[in-house]
């Protein structure tokens, strides 16, 4: 699952437990006025949702040509030691002590690379979370303001309605959200790298 989902899923069961703490019965839900986004929908199909993922999918392709850039030296360097041990016995390599620092070499660094792509991996990620968190801020301002609007006392996600038929508001969410915000920043942060 997404990060983008999963902030987005956790941020709202946290919203819906609460909206339904507040019920005591079924009667007080049957008078309240219930609302129901469908925030899916509105991260996929809103401008700046779109500039997200698109954002991410260049940081993750220019990424992607570092990392291989980085690898195309070892990979060449792998065949060359491949070369030097066809045919050797594993003593014959043990005993030639330049074959196995080279060796050891190409190990230390391949597991560099793979740390990289790890890291790599993580900065997008954290990249895409920073962009995300600034959009459901101002998602949930346009709620709020919704709900003040239209008198409401309980917002739930349309993905949480089992039953019912709640005022659904997420075409409004979603045209305010493209009024209001088209892009946001996408920015990859560089995480430490430890030495060695």
């Amino acid at each position: 699952m997404s990060t983008f989902k999963t902030l987005r899923r956790s941020a709202l069961k946290a919203a819906a437990g609460g909206a339904l703490a507040l019920i005591a019965s079924a009667g007080a839900f049957a008078q309240s006025t219930v609302l129901v986004v469908d925030t899916a929908r509105v991260y996929t199909e809103s401008q700046v949702g779109q500039h997200i993922e698109r954002q991410i999918a260049s940081l993750a392709t220019t990424t992607k040509s570092q990392l291989e850039a980085q690898g195309a030296p070892l990979q060449t360097r792998g065949k060359s030691l491949m070369t030097l041990m066809d045919g050797k016995t594993r003593e014959q390599i043990a005993g030639d002590a330049t074959l196995v620092s080279q060796l050891q070499l190409q190990q230390k660094d391949e597991q560099k690379l793979q740390q990289d792509a790890a890291i790599a991996q993580r900065e997008l990620q954290i990249a895409k979370l920073k962009a995300v968190q600034l959009v459901d801020a101002k998602v949930s301002s346009i709620i709020k303001k919704m709900v003040e609007e239209r008198n409401a006392d309980i917002v739930l996600d349309r993905a949480n309605v089992i039953f019912g038929a709640p005022a659904d508001i997420t075409t409004d969410v979603l045209t305010r959200l493209n009024a209001e915000m088209k892009t946001v920043p996408v920015t990859r942060e560089k995480l430490p790298r430890q030495p060695g």
